[in-house]
């Protein structure tokens, strides 16, 4: 018996019709019938052009879809065929379609990589073996919809979108490739760039542009082959572009060759850039930067537009201070919103949340200060003092100069602020990066050297760097105490830990130059630092020794408010001890607790006499009589 493809239905109607009382899918046998029969772009008609099936696919592929509508309709097929019942088979395709009673002039249908084995589980070149539709396949055709686990929803709402000079560039170099690329070559297109740039968001805007759909995938790299081609078959009908999101490594790339293969373009959304060598394939990669402060400043103005923002805040401040993406920006608002409560917002506030938001931890490498210290805490000579507030003012104020005079373009790298601290220990060093870091809302951080030296090759480098890029989005301060370590004069090179120490500062000055943030540097050896890196330095601010009239001032400011002092002789202990401001602080807090110990209502003379012994015997000195002068008495009982 032999029938046209045409013919198919008309010729199987009379065993239908008698199926109506038994249960048989009056609406899905009509609509086989149709689908089969029609001139239309129908799904099955797409199922046919996808997969390239030639006459026999087709055939198989219509008994097996005819079997699936009910069990009789399957028990019809068997009936007409002589195939095994329930099934369709092979040999019953060969009889019914050409009246042949093998199936040799068909094996290459049936081999392992045809179009059929795509459409039907269980085909091979055995005439009896039994086949049905696979289920995506069955749902498309009577839905026109493909669904899997691994396709993202596809109504993702978009991030609030403004047309940056980044994001429009590599929409324009999208829309440019998808238009010209052919389908026929495998290619890979490569969105890469930090997450929360507006990768996603730029890349749906192209594909929209170009008219091209796009499905995201969820989908494990270390995915097995047949679970690949499953899913390249699904997206095969329904004509869109599979995009990954997924971090670089070896099984990215094979599963991006196994899609790329299968569908002719895939897209990847990457950090880090990957090597066309390893993928064996062709590559179009585009980048996207965070944006500049400019624009930055721009999506802090149409991100804060509907808030209760307070009066005069310079939202400026917040693009020269933090170098944010689109995604950081949205997250410090929202924890700004939280920390601020119901009441307005305030740019302090938003600042606070940049910092929550991030929660910056830079691990063993470096731990937090608390900037506790403000301008009427430290002691300075007037030059010192005003470069410490110039050096805050041009933080405060990069964005003006920066984006609004035009610098950037004539400084398009090394706009951190980079600064020297110098001047013996306890001179204020680490109290001034403190007040520094008060005055300007941020956060401070204070490098362990310990942690970040190292004795074997290429690891101090690497420290480093890891420092700087968890730093580099929140552009804390780094503080690098007692940073001669690392910052010393280079070496004349013979032999090579000459070399690798020089290398290791060149390295250093290159990461300081990059970072848009604040970095201070503390020695109590300035003249060990290499003169061509001073020339590179924002700042030098020195931290001299105390003379008379600041240890006054810092003696004064010792106590707090709170503390009760008895009759202590001040112009004594300022003209005959020279002592440093943490000396001095010591000398302070130790008294405080030689009084409670004796319970004492009031710090008396006798108590800081005996705290100036203690703090010279910390460092090998001597405490003699005479040094002690009229207040010698005050030791004679301890």
């Amino acid at each position: 018996m032999i029938f046209g493809y045409d013919e198919l239905f008309s010729e199987l109607a009379k065993y239908l019709d008698c199926f109506s009382e038994n249960g048989f899918d009056e609406n899905r046998a009509r609509r086989i019938k149709e689908l089969l029969s029609s001139d239309e772009d129908t799904p099955l008609d797409r199922v046919f052009s996808v997969f390239g099936c030639n006459e026999f696919d087709r055939c198989a592929l219509a008994l097996a879809l005819l079997a699936a509508a009910s069990s009789l309709a399957a028990d019809t097929v068997s009936k007409i065929s002589g195939a095994r019942k329930g099934f369709v088979t092979p040999a019953a395709v060969s009889s019914i379609f050409y009246g042949l009673g093998d199936i040799i002039p068909f094996c290459q249908s049936l081999s392992e990589d045809s179009p059929l084995c795509r459409l039907l589980d269980g085909v091979s070149e055995s005439q009896g073996s039994p086949m049905t539709v696979k289920d995506f396949v069955t749902a498309f055709v009577f839905s026109g919809i493909i669904s899997d686990e691994a396709f993202e929803p596809s109504d993702v709402q978009e991030a609030a979108y403004l047309p940056l000079k980044c994001s429009e560039r590599v929409q324009r170099e999208i829309v440019s490739f998808l238009k010209c690329n052919d389908p026929s070559v495998p290619f890979v297109l490569q969105i890469s760039g930090e997450t929360g740039c507006g990768r996603h968001t730029a890349l749906r805007r192209a594909f929209r542009s170009a008219g091209r759909d796009q499905i995201f995938l969820t989908l494990p790299a270390d995915a097995p082959r047949q679970r690949i081609t499953e899913l390249a078959s699904k997206l095969l009908l329904t004509g869109a572009v599979p995009v990954l999101d997924a971090r670089g490594g070896e099984d990215l790339c094979r599963v991006l060759r196994l899609l790329a293969d299968e569908t002719g373009l895939c897209a990847v959304i990457n950090e880090s850039e990957l090597d066309p060598k390893e993928l064996c394939l062709p590559v179009f990669t585009v980048r996207l930067n965070r944006p500049d402060p400019e624009e930055q400043f721009l999506i802090w103005k149409e991100m804060t537009k509907c808030l209760p923002l307070e009066k005069d805040a310079d939202l400026s401040e917040l693009s020269g201070e933090f170098d944010m993406t689109p995604a950081d920006i949205g997250r410090a608002v929202s924890f700004a919103l939280m920390l601020e409560g119901n009441g307005g917002l305030t740019l302090g506030g938003i600042k606070k949340g940049c910092y929550r938001s991030f929660a910056s931890d830079m691990g063993d490498k470096a731990v937090r200060l608390e900037a506790v210290f403000g301008w009427d805490d430290i002691v300075l000579p007037e030059r010192s003092r005003a470069l410490l507030s110039q050096a805050c003012s041009q933080v405060r104020l990069r964005h003006r100069v920066y984006s609004g005079w035009g610098f950037s373009e004539k400084l398009p790298y090394g706009r951190g602020v980079s600064m020297i601290f110098t001047g013996p220990p306890g001179t204020g060093k680490t109290m001034g990066a403190q007040v520094m870091a008060k005055e300007l809302e941020m956060d401070i951080y204070r490098v362990s050297l310990a942690n970040v030296v190292s004795k074997y090759i290429g690891e101090t480098e690497k420290n480093l760097n890891g420092i700087f890029e968890r730093a580099k989005s929140c552009r804390v301060i780094l503080f690098f105490d007692e940073a001669d370590v690392l910052f010393s004069k280079r070496t004349e090179v013979r032999d090579s830990n000459d070399k690798y120490s020089n290398m290791e500062s060149a390295f250093l000055l290159q990461k300081m130059e990059e970072y848009s943030g604040v970095v201070i540097l503390a020695t109590n050896l300035v003249q060990n630092f290499d003169e061509a890196f001073k020339r590179r330095m924002s700042y030098i601010i020195e931290f001299p020794f105390p003379d008379a009239s600041r240890r006054r001032e810092l003696w004064a400011k010792a106590f707090p408010a709170k503390t009760p002092l008895g009759d202590i002789d001040f112009d004594f202990i300022v003209e005959n001890y020279e002592l440093s401001g943490s000396n001095i602080k010591n000398i302070a807090l130790q008294s405080a607790f030689l009084a409670a110990a004796e319970n004492s209502s009031t710090v008396e003379m006798k108590h800081i006499m005996r705290s100036v012994r203690n703090e010279f015997a910390k460092s090998g000195k001597a405490f003699t009589k005479a040094e002690a002068g009229e207040y010698h008495f005050l030791l004679s009982d301890v």
